[in-house]
């Protein structure tokens, strides 16, 4: 009988609060909720967190359990759920109107 590995997760997630933040910033707001979520991608305002699939819900509720960053009430949204940075980047954080990028500026293609 063989043991199945964990698969990783990637959630994509939003912070609404008064001002653009810095990676570390959300990083050290992710440490004390779940030291198992790991900052994958933070472009200042949306971002990918990753996790396993074992630990998934555990890891949405601690995301919008975050209510201050660098001291500064903020409102985290996850907006969504998948395998790969890849398909994460194009299903929730690209521009909302539908705009593909190219392959050249995109990094995960």
């Amino acid at each position: 009988m063989g043991t199945r590995r964990p698969r990783v997760r990637y959630i994509a997630f939003r912070v609404d609060g008064p001002r653009s933040y810095r990676r570390e910033e959300i990083a050290e707001a992710l440490r004390p909720v779940s030291p198992r979520l790991r900052l994958a991608v933070f472009d200042g305002t949306m971002g990918l967190a990753r996790t396993t699939n074992l630990e998934k819900d555990l890891a949405i509720r601690a995301l919008t359990a975050i209510d201050a960053v660098a001291g500064e009430r903020v409102r985290v949204e996850t907006m969504g759920t998948s395998g790969t940075i890849r398909a994460a980047t194009e299903k929730y954080l690209t521009p909302p109107d539908g705009a593909r990028r190219s392959s050249e500026n995109n990094p995960y293609k």
